[in-house]
C-alpha cells in the first residue's frame, strides 16, 4: 500500500515509512525559503518567506535562481556561472527599468524572466505596508488585522506558506536596536493586544503566520552569540507576553526562535524556552523553525524542541549520528517531523492557493489605513492644518520619497510608493508647489529627515542620520531667517533626539516607516484630509543618557546584563523621574477631547470568587472637528511586596467622535491585570491591597483617577516562611501569635527579644527554638503550629492598605 500525507490520520503512516536520512532532510531545509519535499509520501515543498511588511522580492528573486540553477539543465548551469550578491542587487533595484542595469546583470535578467513569469502574480511587484512600530502606534487591533490580511493575500499571489515575522514581537529595550521598528512596542501590554491580531488576518486567508524572534532578540550586535543575562521577572512581564498572546489569543502555527542565548542557552537549543514554557505552560502545538543559522548544535536543536533547522541545505549528518549513537532519542525526531508535517497540512501547499493576482484596492486600503492610524503627530503651534493652496517648499530628499520600511529582513521592492511631494502637489495645486528649495513665495517649509534601521547592525546613536541632521539644522535656519513656518518630518527607524530643533519648528510629524501609503497619508494631514490619530507605543527620551540601557546596550564581552529588569520604557523613566521630551502613549490630534467622570462598578473585588470591575469612562470631542482619541487605562499598586512600577497599561481603546460627541467606554480589570511574575515563588500573584484606577491619553496626561481593594487569599497571605517583623506590625497577627503560644505554654516573652535582634527571622525557625522543648519531634511541632498558621494565612490583607 502506497503511503501518502493526506490528513493528519495519516501523519503516524508516513513517519514509519520515512527513512532516517528522510526524517534528517525533513527537519532541515532545502533551500534558503523552502522546506525539503518527499515526494514519494506526497510531502510538497513549502516557500517561506519574509515578512510582515509585504514580499521580501530579493528573497523571493534569489530563491527562485537557486532553484533554476539547481536543475542542472544549460539555463541553470549558464545562471550559476554568471549570478552573484552584486548583480542580483543591480538587478533589484532596477526591476521596473531594466534597461537601467548593467550589462552582465542583464544577461542575468533576461534568463530567469520567463521562469519568473510563472510564479510572479500579473507580474507585478508586491507593496509595501508599514513595521510593527507603525502598527503599534495605531493602537487599533482592527487596523493590525486588516493589515495582516492585505500582507497575506499578497503573499498567496506569490505562492507562499509561510510569513516569517508574522509579527515580529521583540519589546523595544533600547532605541539603537537596528530592528526595534519591527516590534510594536516597548509595553507588553500594547503588544499583547494588536500583535494577535496581525497573526488572525494572516492565517483567516489560508497561510501560516510566524512569530518572532523568540525570545529578547533585543539587538543586533553580536546577535549569533551574545549572551543576554536577563531576570526571570522581565522575560514573563516584558520579554515573553507577546509571544504568548500569539500563541493562546491569536493560535499561531509558527514560531521562529532567536539567535541570542539567554542566560547562558542558545534560543534555539534551549528546552526551558522552547519545551517548560511554550509547550508546557503556554500550550503551544505548532512548529518552532530556527533563525536562518540559529541551530548551531543541529542535534542539539532538535532535542531541544526546535523542529526546523533553516536555511537549506544543512549537512544532517550531525543528526543521523547522534541517532545511530543514542545521543538523540528518535522519537524527538519523529516530534519535529511530526509538528513539520501537522503545519504542512494547514499550508496552501497542501489546501490549495485563493489568490492569484494582487488586488491593489484592497492592499493600498489596508497600507493606507495603517499610515493613517499610525502618524503621530508631536507638536503642532496652530500652524496646521494648512487650507487648500498655501504654498510649500519641501526640503529633503525624502520629502520625495520617504524610507518606507527598513533593511533587511523587512526590505520591501515596490513600485506602489506614493510621495508627499506629488500628492502634496494633487491637493493645494503643482503651482503651489516647490521641491529642493526654499522658495521665498512659499509660506511653508516642510522639511523631511530620516534615521535608517536595518538588520545586522544597531544605530550608532539615537539621532539622525548626520548628513540629514546638518540638512535639518541648514533648512530651519533659512526658513527661520526668511520668516517662514517649518514642519518636520520624522521618517525614522524610532526615537530620535529632537533638542536641537524641536523648539524652532511649528509642528512635527514621526511617520516612522509608514509602508507604501505614507506620503499620500502624511500630505493629507498637512491639508486636514487625515486626522492625526497616532499615539507613541514608546517612549522619546530627550537625549539617549536618559534611557534605561544606557550602559549596559549592547554589552561587552559577548554578555549584556539587562540591568533595568523590568522598568522598561515608560516604566523607568517613571521610576527615576525622568522626563521625556515624548511620552509614551502621546499624540495630538486636530481637535481636543476631554475625558472624566471615571466610575467603577464596585469598590472592592473578590479575587477568590473571580469577581472583576467595570471602569467606565466618558470621553468628549470638544473641538470642532472629528477626530480620534486613545483612552488608555493604567493600575497602580501603591503598596506591594515585589517593587512594582509606578503604573502599568492594563486596556485601551481608540474612539471616533464628531465635533461636539460624547460617548461613555468602559474597561473590565480581572484579577489577572493585578499580578506580577515573583521569580521565587515561580508563580504570578495577584496581591490583595488598595489598587489606584488611572485614564488618561498617555503615560503622563492622567485625567481621572479612582481607588479599589482587591481581597483573596495568595501566596503573600503570611505563613510559615512570613518573617516576624511582619507579623508583629500587624495587630491581628500579632494577637494570634502571642494567643497560640500561650496555647503551647511557652514563653510569649521571648519575642520582645527576637524582634529586637532578629525581626527577620521566619516563623517557622522561630517556633523551632520556642518550642523546641515543648515539641522536640519536627512532626509533633508542625501538627501543632498548623492551626495558627491557618489562622495567620486566612487574615484579609487588604486591609493594611
Amino acid at each position: 500500500m502506497t503511503v501518502k500525507l493526506k490528513d493528519r490520520a495519516s501523519i503516524p503512516a508516513v513517519i514509519a515509512e520515512m527513512t532516517l536520512e528522510e526524517k534528517a532532510l525533513f527537519v532541515t531545509g532545502d533551500s534558503a525559503f523552502t522546506t525539503f519535499g518527499i515526494e514519494r509520501l506526497g510531502i510538497p515543498s513549502a516557500r517561506v518567506l519574509d515578512g510582515g511588511t509585504g514580499v521580501n522580492f530579493y528573497q523571493y528573486y534569489t530563491d527562485i535562481c537557486n532553484h533554476i540553477y539547481e536543475r542542472g539543465d544549460a539555463k541553470g548551469t549558464s545562471l550559476r556561472r554568471q549570478v552573484s550578491a552584486n548583480k542580483m542587487m543591480n538587478i533589484l533595484e532596477n526591476l521596473l527599468t531594466p534597461e537601467k542595469m548593467d550589462e552582465d546583470s542583464r544577461k542575468i535578467y533576461d534568463l530567469i524572466e520567463k521562469d519568473m513569469d510563472e510564479i510572479y502574480p500579473g507580474h507585478k511587484l508586491p507593496g509595501c505596508f508599514p513595521p510593527g512600530m507603525l502598527l503599534g502606534a495605531t493602537w487599533d487591533p482592527e487596523t493590525v488585522y486588516l493589515c495582516g490580511n492585505a500582507v497575506a493575500k499578497e503573499m498567496d499571489a506569490y505562492k507562499v506558506d509561510m510569513v516569517l515575522g508574522s509579527p515580529n514581537v521583540n519589546i523595544h529595550r533600547d532605541p539603537r536596536n537596528g530592528r526595534v521598528f519591527e516590534g510594536y512596542s516597548e509595553d507588553p501590554c500594547l503588544t499583547v493586544k494588536l500583535a494577535p491580531e496581525f497573526v488572525k488576518g494572516v492565517q483567516d486567508e489560508g497561510l501560516v503566520a510566524n512569530v518572532k524572534h523568540f525570545a529578547a532578540n533585543n539587538q543586533e550586535t553580536h546577535r549569533q552569540n551574545v549572551d543576554e543575562q536577563i531576570p526571570l521577572r522581565a522575560l514573563y512581564e516584558i520579554y515573553f507576553p507577546g509571544f504568548k498572546a500569539c500563541v493562546q489569543d491569536g493560535g499561531v502555527k509558527s514560531l521562529m526562535s532567536a539567535y541570542n542565548k539567554i542566560n547562558g542557552t542558545a534560543c534555539a537549543m534551549n528546552p526551558w524556552l522552547l519545551i517548560d514554557v511554550l509547550r508546557k505552560e503556554w500550550g503551544y502545538e505548532g512548529m518552532v523553525v530556527s533563525d536562518w543559522g540559529a541551530a548551531y548544535d543541529k542535534a542539539d536543536a532538535v532535542r531541544a524542541g526546535n523542529d526546523l533547522d533553516m536555511p537549506g541545505k544543512r549537512d544532517v549528518t550531525p543528526i543521523i549520528e547522534a541517532v545511530k549513537n543514542g545521543t538523540l532519542d528518535e522519537k524527538a525526531l519523529d516530534e519535529a517531523v511530526k509538528n513539520l508535517l501537522v503545519m504542512l497540512l494547514d499550508m496552501p501547499v497542501m489546501k490549495g492557493h485563493r489568490n492569484f493576482d494582487i488586488d491593489r484596492e484592497y492592499s493600498r486600503e489596508a497600507a493606507f489605513r495603517s499610515a493613517a492610524e499610525g502618524i503621530v503627530l508631536l507638536k503642532n503651534d496652530g500652524l496646521l492644518p494648512l487650507a487648500k493652496g498655501a504654498k510649500l517648499s519641501f526640503i529633503g530628499e525624502h520629502s520625495m520619497q520617504f524610507v518606507e520600511s527598513g533593511g533587511g529582513s523587512a526590505v520591501v521592492y515596490t513600485d506602489q510608493s506614493t510621495s508627499m511631494v506629488k500628492e502634496s502637489e494633487a491637493i493645494t495645486g503643482k503651482e503651489n508647489v516647490v521641491f529642493g528649495r526654499i522658495d521665498e513665495a512659499s509660506d511653508v517649509v516642510v522639511i523631511t529627515a530620516i534615521a535608517n534601521g536595518q538588520e545586522g547592525s544597531d544605530r550608532p546613536d539615537m539621532d539622525l542620520e548626520p548628513e540629514e541632521k546638518a540638512m535639518l539644522l541648514a533648512a530651519v535656519r533659512e526658513a527661520k531667517e526668511k520668516g517662514k513656518k517649518v514642519v518636520v518630518v520624522l521618517n525614522v527607524a524610532g526615537p530620535v533626539d529632537v533638542r536641537d530643533y524641536v523648539d524652532d519648528c511649528d509642528a512635527m510629524f514621526c511617520v516612522f516607516f509608514p509602508g507604501m501609503e505614507g506620503g499620500r497619508v502624511t500630505a493629507k494631514m498637512l491639508f486636514g484630509e487625515v486626522n492625526p490619530s497616532g499615539k507613541l507605543p514608546l517612549t522619546f527620551p530627550k537625549r539617549y543618557q536618559d534611557c534605561p540601557t544606557y550602559g549596559n546596550f549592547p554589552g561587552c564581552a559577548g554578555e549584556v546584563t539587562y540591568g533595568e529588569g523590568i522598568f522598561v520604557g515608560y516604566r523607568y523613566y517613571d521610576y527615576k523621574d525622568v522626563d521625556p521630551m515624548f511620552p509614551f502613549g502621546f499624540g495630538l490630534s486636530y481637535t481636543t477631547f476631554e475625558i472624566g467622570n471615571l466610575r467603577l462598578d464596585r469598590d472592592t473585588m473578590d479575587m477568590d470568587c473571580g469577581e472583576s470591575i467595570t471602569a467606565a469612562v466618558t470621553v468628549k470631542n470638544t473641538g470642532a472637528v472629528a477626530g480620534k482619541e486613545v483612552v488608555q487605562l493604567y493600575v497602580q499598586d501603591p503598596v506591594s511586596t515585589l517593587v512594582k512600577p509606578v503604573k502599568e497599561l492594563k486596556a485601551f481603546q481608540k474612539v471616533f467622535l464628531n465635533p461636539g460627541e460624547e460617548k461613555e467606554i468602559s474597561f473590565v480589570l480581572t484579577a489577572a491585570d493585578l499580578a506580577s511574575y515573583d521569580p521565587e515563588l515561580h508563580a504570578w500573584i495577584s496581591e490583595a491591597g488598595a489598587y489606584k484606577v488611572l485614564v488618561g491619553n498617555s503615560s503622563r496626561h492622567i485625567a481621572a483617577e479612582a481607588a479599589f481593594v482587591a481581597k483573596g487569599i495568595t501566596a503573600y497571605n503570611y505563613n510559615c516562611h512570613t518573617m516576624l517583623d511582619t507579623v508583629m506590625h500587624d495587630p491581628r497577627a500579632k494577637e494570634i501569635l502571642y494567643r497560640h503560644l500561650a496555647s503551647y505554654g511557652a514563653d510569649s516573652t521571648l519575642l520582645d527579644e527576637y524582634i529586637t535582634f532578629f525581626p527577620h527571622m521566619e516563623l517557622e525557625k522561630l517556633m523551632g527554638i520556642l518550642l523546641m522543648d515543648l515539641y522536640p519531634d519536627d512532626a509533633a511541632r508542625a501538627a501543632a503550629t498548623e492551626p495558627m498558621y491557618a489562622e495567620l494565612h486566612a487574615l484579609d490583607l487588604s486591609v493594611l492598605s
